[in-house]
């Protein structure tokens, strides 16, 4: 997938180097429904990120709010992605546009991924292209499908139990249902 496939054909100068600043929040499985994600989600896309960067060789800049990682600092490497960590969510923004300012000062062509409308609007007037969140991921569809965890073998027989006990009571009462009960 290419920069002119995600941004709808803009015309780019093949020689051109990009840098991908993602908003993380843009990428949360949980719609973004939590401020801050669990390190383990945090962790997962990251590794959907390094894959996506090891397949397009794209230089990928991600931003996370909330605590650092133990795998990575603010400002760190994990593994050929720089990720930065805003402490509070009302820096999110500032720190997304500090990226875009800092890549477009080394004259870099920057491509902005948000699903924040403000925050795509004011990376825009510092020069930087923009894509939706839901776009990028659409792009890569079989990476970003949601999977169900595997449970534990105790999670599956407690299932199990709930399910017929539920179907057993249905069940019980459909066949009363049906007959005519005589007092």
């Amino acid at each position: 997938m290419s920069f002119e496939h995600l941004l709808n054909g803009t015309s780019l100068a093949s020689g051109d180097e990009f840098t991908m600043v993602l908003d993380a929040k843009a990428l949360d499985p949980n719609r973004g429904q939590e401020e801050v994600m669990s390190p383990r989600v945090q962790l997962e896309i990251l590794q959907l990120l390094v894959k996506i960067q090891r397949l397009e060789g794209w230089e990928i800049w991600v931003l996370f709010n909330g605590d650092e990682l133990k795998q990575v600092s603010h400002g760190g490497d994990f593994m050929g992605l720089r990720v930065f960590f805003s402490p509070t969510p009302p820096q999110r923004a500032p720190t997304l546009l500090e990226c875009v300012k800092v890549l477009t000062k080394k004259d870099r062509h920057v491509v902005m991924v948000t699903q924040d409308e403000n925050v795509e609007d004011r990376a825009m007037k510092l020069g930087a292209l923009s894509l939706k969140g839901e776009t990028f991921k659409k792009g890569y569809e079989d990476l970003f499908a949601v999977r169900r965890r595997p449970q534990s073998r105790l999670m599956r027989r407690r299932t199990i139990e709930m399910e017929k006990e539920h179907f057993e009571r249905h069940q019980d009462s459909a066949i009363r249902n049906m007959i005519d009960l005589v007092d």
